[in-house]
């Protein structure tokens, strides 16, 4: 039985050592502020069409949030992030509640979307190469 027990524990313990190596893991995908790959896919409704490239997701950026200010953000329900066991590839989802003050549109707006994040290493960095969000449901400004 204690080696039974040994054996169980040095395992798990091979497992989830090897789980926290390489880097794209949990904890560096949660600190966030990760770069964005060069050839990044990028696609939110405001867009009108993804967009591909470092370049092109800024414009886009620009274009469609530059009038937004007091921009707010926090996980809701399920959130999770799963990355694979060599740490060279991870992905992230869940929903997000947004809130933001618009000059164009005037007012406070919020609304809860899901969102879809990869993420893969290239050259020891983790770099995120795809992102995509939805709104759930269009809401009225508060």
């Amino acid at each position: 039985m204690r080696l039974s027990l040994i054996s169980m524990f040095i395992l798990l313990s091979a497992v989830l050592t090897q789980a926290q190596t390489g880097p794209c893991t949990e904890s560096a995908i949660k600190q966030g502020d990760l770069p964005a790959a060069d050839d990044a896919f990028s696609y939110m409704p405001p867009y009108g069409k993804p967009v591909v490239g470092k370049a092109a997701t800024q414009a886009a950026n620009t274009k469609s949030f530059s009038g937004r200010t007091n921009i707010t953000r926090s996980w809701v329900g399920e959130h999770r992030i799963v990355s694979t066991p060599s740490g060279d590839m991870a992905y992230e989802y869940g929903t997000v509640h947004m809130g933001y003050d618009s000059k164009e549109e005037g007012g406070h707006h919020e609304f809860e979307a899901v969102i879809l994040s990869v993420y893969k290493a290239k050259d020891g960095v983790c770099q995120k190469v795809a992102l995509t969000m939805q709104p759930l449901e269009e809401q009225a400004a508060h």
